[in-house]
């Protein structure tokens, strides 16, 4: 990633510390939270200048996927990224239309306004270079701006999406690239555990974790943050705080939990599962293999050059590539490099993080995995206080995800 000025332009003077935070969908249940976050961020405006960056409303880029999907179940990649891009924008219009109805000035900026190029890799773009002074420029002129995340434009252009769950990605390098310390990402719950809360009660919160722990947790399936904005945050020195608002719906002013730093060092080790891994048995690669590789990390680099994640376990003694978390496009992307596999299924993934990044991983009955993953974290940290109790239960979800799908049809009478 390169940071780049934009010639001839000269960085705002301000004695105010710059903070770049993101708010992801889980954050937006209600519209009414959109207010309760502009509140939040106002308060933050008297010691800060603030960039926050937001995903699309909780739900609604799945619902618009899979409206496209209904249209056309061959997605062309390119079109997917023009819409899902629509979901981001959105939120960062709801966000300022709130900040604004709190008092307080704010601009909006999506793809085209932000200065973030990458490749042409539609759904899985990299970062090619940031230039900062739009942002500057916004920031000399209004308290807060609001970013839509996931998203840069490539050279003729036109909008490319970083991949899934990637404006933690837009956040870290936006810091990086402003030269900020530090980053906070807010999501609803307070920090990094050392499981799943919602699968482990007793999991522990974790103070702090290494960037090698976090980054193999990512590509473990853990819904912790985006791998590639963990890299960038080690690559560039910058602090990465995952937290929560607590106090919401209550009409009080709400207040950040302590969180969880990631890059502040080592502390606990963390079990992950994940039922929603792809596995895939690998038997070995059509073609040549890149001079000095073997056939299996050619395919991997390969794999991991279309922006892909995926790690490697053995199993009944033979490779598996095992595509956590929910990723498009793995049996065409198998083809092209011609890699050669056997799908697997009713398999799940575990994992064991230690806070230095090293990681054993094994597959299992996926039915068996969240009895698994509660009774290896009884071994490894006790039965513990139910430190996760409060997270027992269903995830909310939003009334509004389908607030793009839904609006009434406009007959020739009503107009």
């Amino acid at each position: 990633m390169n940071t780049t000025t934009t010639p001839g332009r000269r960085p705002a003077v301000t004695t105010r510390p710059l903070l770049v935070v993101k708010f992801g969908g889980s954050s937006f249940i209600e519209l009414s939270d959109y207010r309760e976050v502009a509140g939040y961020l106002g308060r933050l405006t008297e010691s800060h200048r603030v960039v926050a960056v937001v995903s699309g409303m909780s739900g609604t880029t799945g619902r618009l996927l899979e409206a496209a999907l209904a249209i056309d179940p061959e997605l062309d990649p390119e079109v997917q990224d023009q819409l899902l891009a629509t979901a981001e924008m959105v939120g960062a219009g709801f966000l300022r239309a709130a900040l604004h109805a709190e008092g307080y000035s704010a601009l909006d900026l999506w793809a085209p306004q932000l200065g973030i190029t990458s490749d042409d890799n539609a759904t899985r773009a990299k970062i090619r270079s940031i230039d900062p002074q739009p942002l500057l420029d916004a920031l000399a002129t209004h308290q807060v701006v609001v970013v839509a995340g996931g998203q840069a434009v490539r050279a003729d252009g036109r909008i490319t999406m970083l991949g899934r769950n990637s404006s933690d990605l837009t956040a870290v390098a936006l810091a990086a690239a402003l030269g900020a310390e530090q980053c906070e990402i807010y999501s609803d719950v307070p920090g990094v555990y050392t499981a799943d809360p919602y699968v482990v009660p007793s999991a522990l919160l974790v103070p702090q974790l290494s960037y090698e722990q976090c980054a193999e947790m990512s590509a473990s399936g853990a819904k912790v943050l985006h791998g590639g904005s963990v890299a960038v945050g080690r690559e560039h020195g910058v602090r990465i705080v995952c937290r929560a608002l607590q106090g919401r719906g209550t009409g009080a002013p709400v207040t950040a939990s302590t969180g969880s730093v990631v890059g502040g060092g080592a502390d606990k080790t963390a079990v992950v599962g994940d039922r929603k891994a792809q596995l895939h048995r690998y038997e070995g690669l059509l073609g040549s293999a890149d001079p000095g590789r073997s056939d299996l990390d050619t395919t991997l680099l390969a794999l991991q050059a279309r922006g892909f994640d995926v790690v490697t376990v053995d199993f009944e003694g033979h490779p598996v590539l095992a595509f956590t978390g929910t990723q498009r496009g793995v049996a065409e992307a198998l083809e092209q490099i011609g890699a050669k596999t056997e799908p697997l299924s009713g398999l799940g993934l575990l994992s064991v993080v230690r806070p230095d990044g090293r990681t054993e991983r094994r597959l299992l009955a996926a039915a068996e995995l969240d009895a698994a993953v509660r009774e290896l974290h009884t071994e490894v940290h006790g039965a513990g206080a139910a430190e996760g109790e409060r997270f027992r239960g269903s995830k909310r979800r939003s009334a509004h995800s389908s607030l793009l799908l839904e609006a009434p049809v406009m007959t020739a009478e009503a107009c």
